[in-house]
């Protein structure tokens, strides 16, 4: 179900944690949380390797001994505790950063200062900090050694530790940890934030993606495409065109200002991008001189997207200053993703609905099936009854069944084929002779049936007669075809479809007993019965004429009454 107030059909669902995750720090037995933890481990080898490349000097080793050991003990101690106390994995992570740069300080002060050999782990620290945790990350524990560095170069001034002093190496020490750490860690931070607006890109088309997939309805789906595009990457407004001919016709749109009725011209930009299959941004400039979507959005600029091969998805933006209704690459790159998603979900929808239309349509007529006149009659019969109760006054609904005449003979004479073209015409004659709100169906074999809605019994007799004259002057056979028609009108003949079927078909057996081609009444209640009302003027002429022996019974079918089953009619 959709939520009413953000449009989001759906909710994300979140995964189990043990505890709340640490604000700038990855997830804790994360990848990358792990090789921090490998670097960290790492720095007695790399102050071992810098301590053999640096000039021979007096070193207290065992002092430089320990603080390694300690390095290492440290480190190792704090990736168990952050795997084992992962709510409390930031505060464990920093107080191992805070041991490493004492450890890095001890270490410096112990070989030289700012001018020392070891002043690069400083470096190393910082870069594993910005580029493995997080950029704000590093950028702290750049600044932590920068006042480290400087820190020992005035303690050397101040003959606390053994080293140069003069601020001169201090300096050349801070300058390489800027330029080297620095440089990283804002090649990382451009990294996380483009990382960052991808992902929020992503987001944002899944949700709109997951709206616009909640609904088969293509207009429901263009509504919610064009809306989320207006919402969640900040456009004005926002349509969708799909090709009319050689025009293109607003099938959806959200803020739009001008009239959606509109036919547009498929030329220029728009043209193109459906041509080319990709994005075309159109300045204001050119869309005031080109003026095709003037009258829908404005004299403004606008992106056009190309939604599939016959559709596109125009948004467009207000703001103030050049900046403020610039449309930029990336958000054209957003559109096209999610143009792509909603295409699918288009042909989805389309195909669901030509899917639903087989399914409620009989194939070889284009009527609504058995199952659909179902459906309608009982939905009709239901409506009645609630406008007795609620409105009162008399409300009707008719039911028309029609018969072909003489069917099975025509096709023995003709062909299933012809027969098959009689019945598709047929009920084109049907439906050119019923109103729109009829529902002309295919109640099985060479039976059709309508659906009259707030139809009383005179008004179905007429247009019974309508339809039975428009069949009988149908040319498109090869002879002459007519229809037996019978008429019921509910409450009198019933009040579920099964009663009205049955007084319907009663009185179209009456018709048929009374020699075909005309418009048979049932008579009021609910038991079968029928009159014939109208008839043919040339029938009921043919049967005056024509002699009878003495004691010769009417032509008739086999007897037959409801509720027994009778003969198939020929």
């Amino acid at each position: 179900m959709k939520d009413g107030a953000t449009g989001s059909s759906r909710k994300d669902a979140a995964p189990a944690r043990a505890g709340p995750a640490p604000r700038d720090l990855p997830a804790a037995g994360s990848g990358r949380l792990a090789v921090f933890a490998m670097v960290r481990a790492s720095i007695p080898v790399f102050a071992l390797i810098g301590l053999a490349a640096a000039p021979s000097t007096d070193l207290d080793v065992r002092r430089i001994a320990a603080l390694l050991t300690a390095q290492v003990a440290m480190a190792a101690a704090t990736q168990a505790l952050v795997i084992r106390r992962r709510s409390a994995a930031a505060a464990i992570v920093w107080l191992g950063i805070v041991a490493d740069l004492v450890v890095i300080t001890a270490l410096a002060a112990s070989t030289g200062g700012a001018s020392g050999p070891l002043t690069f782990l400083y470096t190393i620290e910082a870069v594993a900090a910005g580029i493995l945790l997080e950029s704000r990350v590093g950028m702290r524990v750049l600044g932590m050694s920068m006042a480290a560095i400087i820190g020992l170069d005035i303690a050397a001034s101040r003959g606390l530790i053994v080293g140069e002093a003069g601020g001169l190496q201090a300096l050349m020490a801070v300058a390489v940890l800027w330029t080297t750490a620095g440089g990283a860690i804002a090649f990382s931070m451009f990294n996380e934030r483009e990382i960052r607006r991808h992902t929020a890109q992503l987001q944002t088309i899944r949700r709109i993606t997951l709206d616009i997939e909640d609904s088969l309805s293509i207009p429901e789906i263009m509504a919610d495409l064009c809306r989320g595009v207006v919402d969640e990457f900040n456009f004005s407004s926002a349509a969708v065109l799909v090709r009319s001919g050689d025009a293109l016709a607003v099938a959806g749109g959200h803020n739009v200002t001008g009239s959606s009725s509109q036919t547009i011209p498929l030329r220029g930009p728009l043209s193109e991008a459906i041509g080319s299959g990709r994005a075309s941004i159109v300045p204001a400039a050119r869309a005031r001189t080109e003026s095709s979507l003037s009258d829908l959005f404005g004299a403004r600029g606008y992106v056009a997207v190309p939604l599939g091969d016959e559709g596109l998805l125009v948004a467009t933006r207000t703001g103030r200053g050049r900046r403020g209704a610039l449309i930029r690459d990336r958000e054209v790159e957003a559109l096209e993703g999610l143009a792509h998603h909603a295409a699918l979900a288009l042909a989805n929808a389309a195909l669901h609905e030509h899917v639903s239309a087989m399914a409620r349509t009989d194939p070889l007529t284009g009527l609504p099936n058995h199952g659909e006149f179902q459906r309608a009659l009982a939905a009709e019969l239901g409506r009645l009854e609630r406008f007795a109760t609620l409105r009162g006054g008399p409300h009707h609904v008719s039911l028309l069944l029609l018969d072909i005449d003489h069917f099975k003979s025509f096709n023995d004479t003709y062909g299933h084929q012809a027969g098959d073209d009689v019945l598709r015409g047929v009920s084109d004659a049907v439906r050119g002779a019923v109103r729109t709100f009829d529902v002309p169906a295919r109640y099985g074999g060479e039976e059709l049936a309508v659906v009259l809605p707030e139809t009383d019994p005179e008004s179905a007799a007429l247009v019974a007669e309508r339809v039975r004259k428009a069949i009988a002057d149908w040319t498109g056979g090869p002879r002459q075809v007519t229809v037996s028609v019978g008429v019921a009108t509910a409450p009198a003949n019933g009040t579920t479809p099964a009663e009205m079927v049955a007084s319907a078909d009663a009185a179209l057996y009456a018709g048929k007993q009374s020699g075909r081609n005309q418009v048979s009444i049932a008579k009021p209640g609910r038991a079968p019965r029928a009159v014939v009302q109208m008839t043919d003027a040339k029938s009921r002429r043919t049967r005056r004429a024509e002699p009878r022996a003495d004691g010769e019974s009417p032509p008739a079918h086999a007897q037959s009454s409801r509720p027994k089953r009778r003969t198939p009619r020929g």
